[in-house]
């Protein structure tokens, strides 16, 4: 069943600068979509347009048929924010009340609130640094701890922007792995073509604002020629020594 559907969406920064045109795109649930594109393609715009964390776009965002602008408070929650610095989420004195932090802003008490943190740990493999402070974490467990912010909300749709981003190579097969076993639909901005090999999913490539192709990933990522036209490299397990 459809999920989300983005219709000729369009932005421009400061009302001229041009950064996604004519964007144009659905998920099913549960779903995975990969967007890729070089620096500057308009891969966070977008998912910020989709989290509802940016306005005055033209086109469509519609949510089981409801569009984004319109719904309030409460009624984003069902969808999840994981931005490419997980310390961008992750300010509390512990990683249990960062992790609960959303849900405790919308009234529920520090007791339930930090069940229900335990509870987001425990899904993402880090129930054992509830107690610790962020800043002592390393790379890949704050990227943990960042996604458990997000699931906490219990998100149909989970973005998240350059997930494994100066990871060492254990942290970010684990994020994968993690990625992979989550059952609400995901939508994943970057540059690391590997893991959207590896997530077996749909990939969306930008190039200068719009979309130069859609489809299979495995696909899409076996065609040397188009991703060196639009600034990218074959993922490294597929080049040739």
């Amino acid at each position: 069943m459809e999920l989300l559907r983005v219709t000729n969406l369009c932005y421009s920064y400061y009302s001229h600068i041009p950064a996604l045109k004519d964007i144009c795109f659905s998920l099913e649930e549960g779903g995975c979509l990969c967007i890729a594109g070089a620096n500057g393609s308009g891969k966070s715009t977008l998912l910020e347009l989709i989290a509802g964390g940016i306005n005055g776009a033209s086109g469509e965002i519609l949510i089981h048929g409801e569009a984004v602008s319109r719904r309030k408070g409460g009624e984003r929650r069902n969808i999840g924010m994981v931005f490419q610095e997980p310390d961008n989420q992750l300010f509390m004195p512990s990683v249990w009340e960062d992790v609960a932090f959303g849900v405790m802003h919308r009234g529920v008490s520090p007791v339930e609130g930090r069940e229900r943190a335990l509870e987001a740990l425990s899904a993402v493999g880090a129930e054992h640094l509830a107690d610790r402070p962020p800043y002592k974490l390393s790379g890949g467990e704050k990227q943990r701890a960042a996604i458990a912010t997000a699931l906490i909300l219990e998100p149909e749709i989970l973005l998240l922007d350059e997930p494994t981003a100066a990871l060492d190579p254990r942290s970010r097969r684990n994020i994968i792995a993690l990625l992979k076993s989550l059952n609400c639909a995901k939508i994943i901005a970057g540059h690391d073509l590997d893991m959207m090999l590896d997530l077996e999913g749909e990939a969306l490539f930008l190039h200068q604002g719009q979309i130069s192709a859609h489809g299979k990933a495995a696909e899409l990522l076996r065609d040397g020629p188009f991703l060196r036209g639009i600034g990218l490299e074959l993922p490294l397990s597929l080049s040739s020594a």
